[in-house]
This record gives C-alpha cells, sequence and structure tokens, in this order.
C-alpha cells in the first residue's frame, strides 16, 4: 500500500520541478505578489493533479485495480489523495484571497498588473476575457467542492446520501479544471508544464463526465435473481442465494457490489467459489440502516444487479497459511473452503474464526467444510470466553498455539478495529506486516 503513496508523491514532484522550470525567476524576485503570483499557480496545479488523480481512482477500471492490486486499495488512495486535495485547495483559495483582504485594508499596495501580449490576433487575447467568469466559476466550484469533501467523510451520513452528494463532485471538477487551464500564467505558455496541466484536466474531465453519465462499472454489471434466501436471528446474518446467468467467474475472495432496486449499489464478499453455474452465494450482516431491513424488502425472485468481481485477496501463496476471520468476515473463507476441497496440493492452513454471536448450523458446517479441506479450524466463541480471557484473538495466543507462526502468511477479514489490533501486536513481535493481507472493505 506505501508503494502507491510513494507513486503519487513522485507524480507530484516531478509536476513540481516542471513549474520550477516554469518559473526561472523564482529565487530572484524582490517583492510579496511575484512569489503569491507564482505560488498561487504551483497550489492550483498540485490541486488539479490530486483531483485528478481522485477521478481516475473513483471509476472502478480493472487496470487502475490490478496496479493498486485491490479496489479496496484504490478507494483508500481514492480518500487520501482526496483529502490532499481539498487541503491544496484551501491553501490555494488562502493565497488568492487574503491578499485582496490586505490591499483593501491599505496593508499592503495594489500590484500592478501584467496583460500578457498586446497581439489582438493572439490566442491569449481570445480567452483574456473569460479570465474574471473562470476566476468566478473557480471559487464558487471551490466552495461546492468543501462542502461536498465535507458531506463525505461524515461517516453518520446515510451511503445512499453520500453516494448521490459525491456525484456532485465531477460537475465541481469540471468547473475547477476550466478555472485552472484559462488561468494558467501566460509565461507558462511556453513550457511543459502547461501540456502536462492540459493533459491532466482532458484526463480528469473525461473521468467525470465517465461518472455523470453513470457508466462506472457499467462493463462488469449482470441482471441476476435472488433465487434463496435465509435469515439467522442468531447472529443476525441474511444469507442470499443469487442465479446470474452472465457472470464470468471470479475468485476466491472476491467480493461485487449488489443494487438492489431504489438503492445505490453496496459491496458485499462471495461467500462461494467459482462454480462455473452462475450461483452466487452472499452473507450480509445487519450492520447499518441499510442492510438491518434488507430481509424486509426483499423476497425470492426479486431482481437485482451485480457488479464485479473486485478484490485481490488471492490465497494462491504456496506457504503456510493463516486465516483469521471476525464476524461476518468469515463469509470469504467459506468461499476458499469450498474450493480446497477440489484441489490436492493445498498449502497447510489454521482458520480461526472469532464471534460473538455464533450460529450453531453455520458452525457446524464451517466443521464439516474445514474437515473436507484439510484445515485445522479453530473458533473463538466470545460469548462463552473466561473473563480471565481477552475479549478476542490476541497476537499472544496465537504465538502460544501456532508454533510456526513466523513462517505462514496471514489472511485477514474483519473488523478494521480488530484488524488494527493484530497489525499492532505482530508490529510489536517483528512479524513481517507484509505477509499481513486484508481487504480494506470501507468504500468511503
Amino acid at each position: 500500500m506505501k508503494k502507491l503513496y510513494y507513486a503519487a508523491a513522485l507524480l507530484l514532484i516531478v509536476l513540481s520541478a516542471f513549474w520550477l522550470q516554469a518559473e526561472p525567476q523564482l529565487w530572484s524576485y524582490d517583492n510579496f505578489f511575484q512569489y503569491r503570483s507564482a505560488l498561487v499557480q504551483y497550489s492550483g496545479m498540485l490541486a488539479l493533479a490530486l483531483m485528478t488523480l481522485t477521478m481516475i481512482l473513483a471509476l472502478r477500471l480493472a487496470f487502475v485495480e490490478r496496479l493498486t492490486q485491490g479496489l479496496d486499495k484504490s478507494y483508500r488512495l481514492h480518500k487520501w489523495l482526496g483529502i490532499a486535495a481539498l487541503v491544496t485547495g484551501i491553501c490555494h483559495w488562502l493565497l488568492s484571497i487574503i491578499p485582496r483582504y490586505l490591499v483593501s485594508w491599505e496593508i499592503l499596495s495594489r500590484p500592478s498588473r501584467s496583460h500578457g501580449p498586446r497581439n489582438p490576433d493572439s490566442f491569449y487575447a481570445v480567452i483574456q476575457p473569460l479570465r474574471h467568469s473562470a476566476e468566478d466559476i473557480g471559487e464558487w466550484a471551490f466552495y461546492a467542492f468543501v462542502i461536498l469533501a465535507t458531506i463525505a467523510l461524515i461517516s453518520a451520513i446515510r451511503y445512499s446520501k453520500f453516494k448521490i452528494s459525491h456525484r456532485f463532485m465531477s460537475l465541481c471538477y469540471l468547473a475547477i479544471a476550466m478555472h485552472s487551464l484559462i488561468l494558467i500564467k501566460h509565461s507558462y505558455w511556453p513550457y511543459p508544464i502547461t501540456y502536462i496541466c492540459i493533459g491532466l484536466a482532458v484526463l480528469g474531465s473525461l473521468a467525470a463526465l465517465w461518472s455523470l453519465l453513470g457508466l462506472i462499472g457499467k462493463s462488469r454489471q449482470h441482471q441476476a435473481r435472488i433465487s434463496d434466501l435465509k435469515f439467522s436471528p442468531d447472529n443476525q446474518v441474511l444469507e442470499l442465494q443469487l442465479a446470474a446467468p452472465t457472470w464470468q467467474g471470479h475468485q476466491s475472495g472476491q467480493f461485487a457490489f449488489l443494487g438492489f432496486a431504489g438503492e445505490p449499489p453496496h459491496p458485499f464478499t462471495i461467500a462461494s467459489t467459482n462454480n462455473k453455474s452462475g450461483q452466487l452465494r452472499f452473507l450480509i450482516k445487519e450492520l447499518g440502516d441499510f442492510t438491518s431491513t434488507l430481509k424486509d424488502r426483499i423476497k425470492v425472485g426479486d431482481k437485482l444487479r451485480v457488479e464485479g468481481p473486485y478484490g485481490y485477496l488471492a490465497f494462491k501463496d504456496p506457504a503456510p497459511q493463516l486465516w483469521i476471520a471476525g464476524g461476518i468476515g468469515i463469509a470469504v473463507f467459506e468461499a476458499i473452503l469450498e474450493e480446497r476441497q477440489s484441489c490436492k496440493d493445498s498449502p497447510d492452513a489454521i482458520l480461526y474464526y472469532c464471534t460473538s454471536a455464533p450460529n450453531q448450523a453455520l458452525i457446524e458446517n464451517l466443521i464439516e467444510q474445514a474437515q473436507r479441506a484439510r484445515v485445522d479450524l479453530r473458533i473463538i466463541n466470545r460469548c462463552k470466553q473466561q473473563a480471565t480471557l481477552p475479549a478476542r484473538l490476541s497476537v499472544a495466543q496465537l504465538q502460544a498455539e501456532v508454533g510456526d507462526l513466523f513462517a505462514r502468511k496471514t489472511w485477514f477479514c474483519g473488523p478494521s478495529a480488530f484488524s488494527g489490533d493484530l497489525r499492532r501486536d505482530f508490529a510489536a513481535i517483528h512479524y513481517p506486516l507484509k505477509h499481513f493481507h486484508e481487504e480494506l472493505f470501507e468504500m468511503r
């Protein structure tokens, strides 16, 4: 994951180098407004680059998912680049707005303005009258961007409202891209930085239009029908069986977006292996406003959209493996358990299933599946644990029970707090975290 951030940082460094090439007099300026003009351009270009990357990462493109090694990581990078774009945009706005007030308060003297080339037939003469409008459009788009980014970062807002508000980000981007291109300093035009910014704006605008037209994930969508559903009140899990005739297959550990009528698509782990029958199984835990009412709003025979598969939580490593499932995270491992039953040379695996609301039928099925798959299943039943034992599986317990812990690669699926505890304690005993694999199952 760190490599992705290093790559994004490298892009910004390269962009900065090209900007410096276009500002050869930067270190010899002799007044504040010359530096301010240069920094306004620089911050605007950085914000444009960050927003363009954010837009591209939101498209769920297959080649981008391969580069980031999973849609979950694409969205995590999308989130942090979006935050970086917001911070950079605020800096750009402050550099632009504060000096205006300082001039109006007569703290600074009004700067002399350069009007560019005087040739009335030049292209600059054509766009120069648009500069004032571009400034206004960019300013209002920035205010809208701040509001929409704030909405995106407030997790309490319903997912459906978040998706609708997030769509308007594309409109903001188009306005900001136009603002950026029209306001590039004329002195930059002979330099590569101008063409780089044009390229970024074009790419980002195409991504924005792709989103506005509703084409994200369109090529991976399949029509499906609910063939069976069961709800377990013990652990509040809905088991959903779908028939998707055009489904092209998937790998164990991947997930898909399910689009129910009147709702935006939500991601769920595929709990069945790829049997080429078009039959898909999902385990959906009641965790929020959408999943808590789902069982009352759907029935056998209902049609829905399935989009996928996504994810790179693959189990192909030949090394001995340690699997840890927290709650509904067991869905990932149910798929690989089913797959391993037909594989002859699967690596040794130990599966810890940690649950506070066990379902007896699920546990019995897990025991049977694990035996057939030759997997050592160990169940951590938190509701039956003694008060002296830790609330959940700990690294200390793993050290005591798994003799070859450091020789094993770890696969985890479960709550993010559980993952954070395991990562921290693994790091404390110098277990290599590059061997700790998980799905960062947060889409916002």
